[in-house]
């Protein structure tokens, strides 16, 4: 998909740092979350559904993923490190926390450990990229991310990250295609994104460009309330050329439909 609209360099990228430390259940909101860190895949441990479910055991890696989740990231890479035998899991953990606290070397560091520990750990690899995305080494970020996808191209989250760096880039159209692969395997994954650290540092003509990029998708899905949405938010953070979303081609399906004749022209809806 080529979008049309879809143009400006670095609309979030990382400067959201998301970070989903949970206690809750299996861990499994240890999420890998877009252009951010990624935890990897989670040990999942769901509660039985039945009325006797069980909570989750207290084990110290979970006692440590609490102390994450609180903020107390010190304490949290304390208690991560007291745990034997280390593992890429948590070594990627590590550096995470590490990451949030804004120690970007000793991040690196623990990353870098992650990756020679387990060489197809894919999450590791990431989070390699999100450093360097945020230092600007756009080169060396999209390397790290490609290499997380060669690993694991059913993440959304790595095709998302990889998107972020082709518009940094000034590639729009390898950006639009990357963000479609990530929304293809997680239709959820914009949504989750605003929820979880839309950074509100950008300016109103960015965040409006960006929600028209989630418009253009949404609309080529077929989704058309949620395209509608994103184009409402566009609105709503001032852009003004309604002509230029009246004849982007990748909108063409919503022509004619009462919500988009409201926001377009006025008229009232029936």
């Amino acid at each position: 998909m080529k979008s049309t609209t879809c143009c400006f360099a670095r609309w979030i990228g990382l400067s959201a740092l998301i970070l989903a430390f949970s206690a809750a259940g299996s861990l499994q909101a240890l999420a890998q979350n877009h252009n951010l860190v990624s935890f990897g895949h989670a040990d999942q441990q769901s509660p039985t559904t039945a009325s006797n479910a069980e909570l989750p055991v207290m084990t110290p890696e979970l006692q440590a993923d609490m102390l994450a989740a609180r903020g107390h990231f010190h304490d949290a890479i304390d208690a991560y490190n007291r745990i034997q035998p280390q593992t890429a899991e948590l070594l990627n953990k590590i550096g995470i926390a590490y990451q949030r606290l804004g120690m970007d070397p000793d991040a690196v560091s623990y990353y870098v450990r992650a990756a020679r520990m387990d060489h197809k750990y894919a999450a590791a690899y990431n989070n390699l990229g999100t450093i360097y995305f945020r230092q600007d080494d756009n080169k060396r970020a999209k390397r790290f991310y490609k290499k997380s996808i060669r690993l694991d191209a059913q993440m959304a989250p790595f095709w998302s990250n990889l998107g972020a760096v082709y518009l940094a880039q000034k590639k729009y159209s390898d950006g639009a295609e990357a963000y479609e692969r990530a929304f293809n395997l997680d239709p959820d994954i914009f949504q989750e994104l605003e929820m979880n650290g839309l950074q509100k540092d950008e300016s109103p003509a960015e965040l409006a460009k960006m929600y028209i990029c989630f418009a253009e998708i949404y609309a080529h899905a077929g989704m058309k309330a949620q395209a509608i949405n994103y184009l409402q938010k566009a609105l709503l953070e001032g852009f003004s050329d309604k002509q230029k979303i009246v004849q982007d081609q990748q909108l063409a399906s919503l022509r004619g439909t009462p919500e988009f004749e409201h926001l377009m022209y006025g008229k009232p809806k029936p």
